[in-house]
């Protein structure tokens, strides 16, 4: 067994994380400067990364919340969908990985941290790091670096698409100056086609992601030409940070900002204004919209989740 998948062979054995696939660095000439695997870590030449899944029970807590309106649910997708556990584990796995390569083949090796709040520095302030991906420069972003890495592809929503589990996955980084070898692109069949399906569009409660005719971006990863929504992060700030009364779920909020595309002056004059909640890790309501991660139907929805009586799904 060679170093390469000696190195696999950990991440998920011992780690226990569902899939792991290697980039070298020359697959992240598309961004520059800060975004470069270099920057991080001089000498770097490859980047690992893997996955690890969110369990059914845990989405299907979001959907009692969305369709059922049980608030107790809430929290079972907060702590353990999104913010507290998924990135836990990771951090936890990144910094075992990192401790393994450097302790058995002697190459220095730099874990990322994971998560919208953590893999991050922050841009405008005073607005806080997580309100959506292009208001934050990524020190990695996960999301390409998993294509790059072979793991599957970017969907028209940003996220990374999986065959097995669609977007419903944690995504860990890890750096490193030992040279491997390296997964090709994903080569199977394609996952994500705005045009046919357009639910992440039609599900956002803030019209945020853009229907298939509508503002995208375009860009390079790993020789690959790709093109995703251009996503209105003012407008999902609004949801996911409950700016309203209708986007509480747990505690009382307040309707702050009732305009769908706020500007940035306007959001962070708002934010200063709410209220402090105990509920919440940052001591502030959050709704956890993740409709479009919840709702798309790739990685076996309908067989995972409609037809165990799940969730009702939605209506384009």
């Amino acid at each position: 067994m060679n170093t390469t998948e000696q190195i696999k062979q950990y991440i998920l054995h011992d780690c226990k994380m569902d899939a792991v696939g290697i980039a070298p660095v020359s697959a992240f000439d598309y961004e520059s400067g800060i975004h470069t695997p270099e920057h991080i870590l001089p000498n770097a030449k490859s980047v690992i990364v893997f996955t690890k899944r969110i369990p059914d029970g845990v989405i299907q807590a979001a959907f009692r919340r969305l369709e059922d309106h049980n608030a107790d649910a809430h929290s079972i997708y907060a702590a353990f969908g999104s913010d507290l556990t998924p990135n836990m584990t990771i951090f936890l796995m990144q910094f075992n990985i990192a401790q393994y390569i450097e302790r058995k083949f002697g190459f220095v090796t730099v874990p990322l941290p994971s998560g919208p709040s953590q893999n991050v520095t922050q841009k405008n302030e005073p607005l806080p790091a997580f309100i959506g991906p292009r208001r934050i420069r990524y020190l990695l972003h996960s999301e390409r670096a998993a294509v790059a890495a072979g793991l599957g592809e970017l969907g028209w929503n940003n996220l990374l698409l999986t065959p097995e589990n669609g977007p419903r996955q944690g995504i860990g980084l890890v750096i490193t100056t030992l040279e491997l070898d390296y997964d090709p692109p994903y080569q199977g069949e394609k996952l994500c086609d705005p045009e046919t399906c357009g639910i992440c569009s039609a599900v956002c409660p803030m019209h945020a992601i853009p229907g298939a005719d509508g503002s995208f971006e375009s860009y390079k990863i790993a020789g690959l030409e790709l093109k995703t929504a251009q996503i209105n992060n003012n407008a999902c700030a609004v949801c996911s940070m409950a700016f309203r009364k209708e986007f509480s779920v747990k505690g009382e909020v307040e309707d702050l900002i009732m305009k769908d595309d706020p500007s940035d002056e306007e959001l962070s004059e708002q934010y200063l204004k709410r209220s402090f909640s105990n509920i919440s890790l940052d001591h502030f309501p959050k709704h956890y919209c993740s409709r479009c991660l919840l709702y798309c139907p790739v990685g076996r929805w309908k067989e995972r989740f409609a037809d165990k009586g799940l969730s009702k799904g939605v209506s384009k």
